[in-house]
């Protein structure tokens, strides 16, 4: 979540300079103060199961078995590995950050 502080110039000055001594952000160097100064979270959300489509009345949900599952994920496996488009969709961002052009390595 972003938000902003109004820090003083020493205090922001400080925690930069922590920031790059340990190598890493000033955020966070700002998360482990405020973790330190607060505490581990003492309560773990809930968890909260859901199911689709909604029941209508408690018991009428559809069910999968495990062998329906399994079958499900060997097939989206199989559907990946047929569609060389959609991988190189998927890695689009890795491969936009390759050089391009003459010279460019491969």
């Amino acid at each position: 979540m972003k938000t902003t502080l109004d820090l003083s110039d020493d205090l922001l000055r400080r925690a930069k300079q922590a920031a790059l001594d340990r190598r890493t952000t000033l955020r966070a160097i700002v998360e482990e103060g405020l973790e330190r100064l607060l505490g581990p979270a003492t309560v773990d959300a809930p968890l909260r199961l859901v199911t689709w489509p909604p029941a209508a009345r408690r018991g009428t949900a559809p069910t999968l078995d495990a062998e329906a599952v399994v079958a499900a994920v060997k097939a989206e496996r199989r559907a990946l590995a047929d569609d060389p488009a959609r991988i190189a969709r998927r890695l689009g961002a890795l491969s936009a950050a390759a050089p391009r052009g003459k010279g460019a390595r491969r």
